[in-house]
């Protein structure tokens, strides 16, 4: 029940600046089409010196970007942009999708369809088809946004909010109407934005947008949602204002088989907004006024509107609105002969808003040594083959995983995760 990020991704191929390509600039640009982002900030901290000030430049634009540090990484792609006669045309276009994603994030829709319009005027000969249809997608839902007002978040003091469990398992927070009604969401890094359903969306006095946006699902498959404006609710004490919806048929988010409706999903720019929370395991929700310590490390990464953090060196998507970690290709490729040997290959359902889908995969028990604890997982999902090309990640951590731990903290201004 995923809604993966509708927009900007970072599949692009590798060119470099000149005539004589910079293998350092090579290597690092590699890892982050990997989505490796920590070791690409790893790798450019030791040899930057090794770099042109352009390359310099252009490779903080990506890290700054991944880092959630966005109006710096706008600030440098316009001042490369001074010098786009020495880039190639590929790279330009990299850099385009990269001031378009950090625009969402800034909730500066406008500027967001600018730097589409810019890449469809002067770029559109290298698009891939895919690549078109995904940004004319991107195109639609900044155009229909583009005169309305920012997101705000008012956190006027510390709050702590009980989380409910509801009947598949996922954690939900009551949300207030400006009419006074209580309504639950799936609380949900997962989902690139937040969603509801028509029904639930007239209660909110959400305000319509009719365009239709193709939504991915964790299937793969594609259903057609409307935008909506909420002008205000409230989470305990917090006023959100502004906040964007994808608004889908109450049949989309109703699960008959195990007779389960969702009522709608609190995605990732309002948890981001928050910029501070805590989970406990004991099924509370503490939004943080002022951030309560400072860390010497970031140790999570945005990949466009998804959550990543670095587990024994390699990515993963981090998901609160997931009940179980899943697997992906990249853990079946480096750990095949093992997983061979150890279990049997079966046939996996997915269901999500596009109805269900089979996969072939394998059901394991794999341990992980990180965050200081050596995590052993049951009965997790591990999908054979990719779900599409553009898949690099090793899977997406559940609450199976986060549950290990007491708490889990996400600051989104340090850019870290901590468990304890």
């Amino acid at each position: 029940m995923k809604l993966f990020y509708l927009g900007v991704l970072l599949f692009v191929s590798l060119n470099v600046v000149g005539q004589h390509p910079d293998s350092e600039f090579e290597k690092i640009y590699h890892l982050i089409k990997q989505k490796a982002f920590f070791k690409a900030k790893e790798s450019y901290c030791i040899n930057k010196n090794k770099l042109s000030i352009l390359h310099q430049t252009i490779v903080e634009a990506f890290i700054d970007n991944s880092f959630n540090a966005l109006k710096h990484s706008n600030n440098k792609i316009s001042y490369i942009m001074k010098s786009k006669h020495m880039l190639s045309d590929s790279l330009c276009l990299a850099l385009y999708k990269i001031k378009e994603d950090n625009s969402v994030k800034l909730f500066n829709y406008k500027e967001a369809k600018n730097t589409l319009d810019t890449i469809f005027t002067g770029y559109n000969n290298i698009l891939t088809d895919d690549e078109r249809k995904e940004l004319d997608n991107n195109l639609k839902i900044w155009s229909a946004l583009d005169r309305e007002l920012a997101q705000q978040i008012n956190i006027y003091e510390s709050d702590t909010l009980e989380m409910i469990k509801d009947k598949a398992g996922l954690d939900n927070l009551a949300i207030t109407t400006i009419g006074k009604d209580t309504i639950h969401f799936v609380f949900d890094t997962g989902a690139n934005l937040s969603t509801i359903t028509e029904s639930v969306g007239k209660k909110m006095h959400i305000k319509t947008i009719p365009v239709d946006i193709e939504v991915g699902t964790i299937t793969g498959e594609n259903v057609l949602a409307q935008l909506g404006v909420c002008p205000s609710f409230m989470l305990g004490n917090i006023e959100i204002q502004n906040a964007v919806f994808l608004v889908l048929k109450d049949s989309d988010l109703t699960f008959e088989q195990i007779d389960y409706q969702i009522n709608g999903v609190l995605g990732f720019p309002i948890i981001e907004g928050l910029r501070e929370v805590k989970i406990t395991d004991d099924g509370h929700f503490i939004i943080v006024n002022q951030g309560m310590e400072i860390m010497q490390y970031s140790n999570m990464v945005l990949d466009g509107l998804t959550p990543l953090i670095s587990i024994e060196g390699r990515s993963y998507s981090l998901d609160t609105g997931a009940s179980q970690t899943i697997l992906y290709h990249a853990y079946y490729a480096e750990k095949q002969s093992e997983i061979d040997k150890l279990y049997k290959a079966t046939k996996l359902t997915f269901a999500g808003a596009g109805g269900t889908k089979e996969f072939e995969g394998y059901i394991i028990d794999p341990v992980f040594n990180t965050f200081n604890k050596k995590i052993k997982l049951k009965d997790v999902q591990l999908l054979k083959s990719k779900i599409n090309d553009k898949e690099t990640l090793y899977g997406n951590i559940g609450q199976d995983f986060m549950k290990q731990f007491s708490s889990m903290t996400l600051n989104f201004d340090q850019m870290f995760v901590k468990f304890d």
